[in-house]
C-alpha cells in the first residue's frame, strides 16, 4: 500500500481557563465559589430548545493566543457543541 494517498495533517487541541464573566455559550456567571447548580441555565444544561450565543470575549481571546503564537487565523469557524441526554433512575 503506497502512502502517497494521504497527507499528514497535525493539530494541536489546547484548553485553557478564560478570564471572563460569563460563560462560552450563555450569559451565566463564572463566579468561582458559589453554591452548586446556582450558575446554569438551560443552555448550561443542554435543555431542547435552549440556544447558545457565543461570548464574543472568548473570540478575542482565541484569535489574541493565535496570532500570539503565529498562526492563521480562519474567517470561518465551525463549532460542534457536545450535549448528553442523561436518564435519571426512577
Amino acid at each position: 500500500m503506497a502512502n502517497q494517498d494521504y497527507e499528514e495533517i497535525i493539530g494541536l487541541e489546547v484548553h485553557a481557563e478564560l478570564s471572563t464573566k460569563t460563560k462560552i455559550f450563555c450569559s451565566c456567571p463564572t463566579e468561582f465559589g458559589a453554591d452548586p447548580n446556582t450558575h446554569v441555565c438551560p443552555v448550561c444544561m443542554a435543555m431542547p430548545g435552549a440556544l447558545p450565543v457565543l461570548n464574543e470575549k472568548v473570540v478575542e481571546y482565541a484569535v489574541k493566543a493565535g496570532l500570539a503564537t503565529n498562526c492563521s487565523i480562519s474567517q470561518d469557524s465551525k463549532n460542534d457543541r457536545k450535549n448528553y441526554a442523561i436518564r435519571l433512575s426512577d
